[in-house]
């Protein structure tokens, strides 16, 4: 029985089924089935790599363990939608039950929120201003105050909006700046820093807003010192106001001695002031310096009338 046993060949498939070609045969179909195997072998070998191995090792090898990937998808924010708006990142558990870990994750978190919560930010107020723009210019044009029982423009917007005249003026200004530079930053776009932008629109067009703002963005925050060297690099300076200063010669030159005298004469009030009331004599030096501040404006030519 022991010798039988020793001369029955390893289990595999039977490929003939005669009983009578002996040994021989049997040999003969093995030898024929192993380099069957073989073949086939060789095979699946040269079309492997472009088929099975490479997909399944790459994605194996490649993805990131559950913890980090789950990290990754709550620190960075999703991408910004169609109106310029982060989604807020959802909030998930990570993986890891390792204290270390699980706090890394929650705080890549929360700097996703505070990260998003910037950016929206900067993008409401952006809006706020076009919104603003697009609105006091159509009260405006369309002289509306008048049908609401005011003599100006400027007594409605304060009235109604707590907008003064000037500021309301200088948001109709900036609204076409503001509307080219929308499509190409999300940031906030403050009135102040976009009238050096004004003459650039009025002169060359939407498009040199645009290479002006990407400009003075090459090289960090852009201030209306930015955005005037900007322009003046890329020839979109406008020309200075000479005749401004030339019309100021003109005057009597009594007339600013005087005026100076008055404010001088203010000045020294709040100075007394001070002296019995520090409080009050401060409101009264912030309400005296935005006073001033608006006069500036309304002198330089941003106040319409």
């Amino acid at each position: 029985m022991s010798g039988s046993r020793k001369k029955v060949p390893p289990p595999i498939p039977v490929i003939g089924t005669s009983q009578g070609s002996g040994d021989q045969s049997r040999e003969d179909q093995l030898r024929e089935w192993e380099e069957n195997q073989r073949r086939q072998r060789e095979a699946a070998s040269q079309s492997a790599p472009p088929a099975v191995p490479v997909p399944a090792q790459a994605s194996a090898e490649n993805a990131a363990p559950p913890a980090v990937a789950a990290a990754e998808s709550a620190a960075v924010p999703a991408r910004v939608s169609a109106d310029g708006y982060l989604p807020m990142p959802e909030f998930t558990e990570p993986d890891s039950s390792d204290p270390a870990d699980r706090l890394d994750f929650y705080s890549r978190g929360i700097f996703a929120v505070q990260y998003a919560a910037r950016a929206n930010h900067e993008r409401a107020e952006q809006q706020k201003l076009i919104g603003l723009g697009l609105r006091l210019a159509a009260i405006k044009e369309e002289e509306l105050h008048k049908s609401a029982g005011f003599d100006t423009f400027g007594d409605l917007t304060e009235d109604r909006f707590g907008i003064k005249k000037h500021q309301a003026n200088n948001i109709i200004r900036v609204l076409g700046v503001a509307q080219a530079l929308e499509d190409i930053t999300t940031q906030e776009l403050k009135e102040r820093p976009l009238r050096v932008l004004v003459p650039v629109l009025d002169t060359h067009g939407a498009q040199a807003v645009r290479e002006t703002w990407q400009e003075a963005a090459r090289h960090g925050n852009v201030t209306d010192t930015a955005l005037k060297q900007a322009a003046n690099f890329l020839g979109y300076a406008p020309p200075k106001e000479l005749p401004a200063v030339q019309e100021k010669k003109t005057e009597p030159e009594q007339k600013p001695a005087a005026e100076a005298s008055e404010s001088l004469k203010a000045v020294e009030r709040i100075r007394t002031l001070a002296q019995r009331d520090p409080n009050r004599a401060r409101r009264e030096a912030e309400q005296l310096e935005s006073a001033v501040r608006e006069l500036l404006e309304e002198l330089a030519g941003n106040l319409d009338r």
